[in-house]
């Protein structure tokens, strides 16, 4: 079993056509705040179970799904996304803490990303942590696992796709650019960046203008500031 915690999430989670066993719900949580989640559970027949015990950060309410992968292989990534016209891919390289891989699969979805690539290894996985600061997004994204990054890189090239990579010391600004209709955006690492042979694979590196004192910003920050930018 799954935990899925928070509003949002369950409510996605709803929406969707997983296996929900059971939700949980926190006695002391005003019944207007969820009231679209009661709702949607009595349409779909699903037993909801109020507890005295409150999850940390769950808001009060958890959904129990049965196991489910969230993956999806390259193969089949790509033969949806090669019919398409415009589309944007976001790869990362060995992102380590969940949270921001969450917020990375947000603005992804915010901005129109048909999907986010990750290593197999010395990557973080999809985990509750993961699903709950997505706020419901990785319900809409596709997250395919690959073996090597830079040979999928290699790959997207093939199909006509111009691959950016996000690094502070970038050929130009990443508003200087002007994106075409398939492109890939690759982050680094929070501590390293992007590792060489990774970014030696990119078509280009762009960068974002600095203003403070402080020289970086955080990848998930950076990841939303660019991807505006292409989904212009």
């Amino acid at each position: 079993m799954e935990k899925i915690i928070g509003i949002n999430p369950v409510l996605e989670i709803l929406r969707s056509d997983k296996n929900i066993e059971k939700i949980e719900v926190y006695k002391g949580i005003k019944k207007d705040t969820i009231k679209e989640i009661l709702n949607l559970a009595s349409k779909r027949n699903i037993k909801i179970f109020y507890t005295d015990r409150r999850i940390e950060n769950s808001q009060g309410v958890t959904a129990l799904v049965s196991e489910f992968d969230y993956y999806m292989d390259l193969s089949d990534f790509l033969g949806k996304v090669l019919a398409k016209d415009k589309s944007i891919v976001v790869i990362l390289d060995q992102i380590q803490d969940p949270r921001n891989f969450g917020a990375i699969i947000r603005s992804a979805e915010c901005f129109g990303a048909d999907g986010i690539v990750i290593q197999d290894r010395n990557n973080v996985k999809v985990t509750e942590t993961v699903v709950k600061s997505s706020t419901g997004a990785i319900e809409h994204v596709d997250i395919v696992k690959v073996t090597n990054i830079s040979d999928t890189i290699d790959r997207f090239k093939k199909y006509g796709y111009r691959v950016y990579g996000a690094e502070a010391d970038g050929e130009n600004f990443y508003y200087e650019e002007d994106y075409p209709d398939k492109v890939c955006l690759v982050l680094g690492s929070e501590g390293n960046g992007m590792r060489k042979k990774v970014k030696d694979h990119c078509d280009k590196i762009v960068k974002i203008h600095l203003k403070g004192h402080i020289n970086s910003l955080n990848v998930s920050v950076a990841g939303g500031i660019i991807l505006a930018e292409m989904a212009k």
